[in-house]
């Protein structure tokens, strides 16, 4: 029995010297320092707080240059290599989501790039005047409503295996 409360003692004594020294020992939280407003484009540190985002982090705008930043902001840029992947994956008619859970990328970042490349591309077709030399073609249908139910729209498109390219087309509307 005195063993038994002797151990009980030892145990109180211990945790109690444990909690008295982690009351003593400043916390790592309230010793940090805070985290100093530098805009990232101009490197100044004239900066003022411009609300906050949808999830509550405080929003900043320099008052140098004028941009608004997030410390600490744990939105990364996506890599050339990611977006070399996503082109090819494009090319391949795979579906944005599809797309978007292979790269691991969110669905919008992916609309806005897509978006973004169509911007670029040129509107007008340009035929190829050289032979592609011995062709295998692949005819493909596609069809859909245009502004409504009664305005159906065919598109027929020959297209080269090799080089998936577009030799011939024909729109209709039934």
């Amino acid at each position: 029995m005195t063993t038994i409360l002797a151990f009980l003692l030892y145990s109180f004594i211990l945790l109690l010297s444990r909690l008295t020294r982690e009351s003593i020992e400043p916390s790592p939280k309230i010793c940090e320092e805070p985290l100093k407003r530098v805009c990232p484009t101009c490197n100044s540190e004239h900066a003022i707080k411009n609300g906050s985002t949808h999830n509550g982090k405080p929003k900043y705008q320099c008052k140098i240059c004028s941009r608004q930043f997030v410390i600490g902001a744990t939105k990364t840029t996506v890599l050339k290599e990611t977006k070399q992947l996503i082109d090819r994956l494009l090319l391949e008619r795979i579906s944005l989501r599809g797309i978007a859970r292979v790269a691991q990328v969110s669905w919008s970042w992916l609309q806005d790039y897509v978006n973004q490349k169509l911007a670029q591309t040129p509107r007008q077709v340009e035929a190829l005047a050289k032979t592609l030399g011995k062709l295998l073609i692949e005819c493909d249908e596609m069809w859909s409503f245009v502004d409504c139910k009664k305005n159906e729209v065919y598109i027929w498109l020959a297209i080269d295996r090799k080089s998936r390219k577009i030799v011939g087309w024909v729109v209709i509307r039934k």
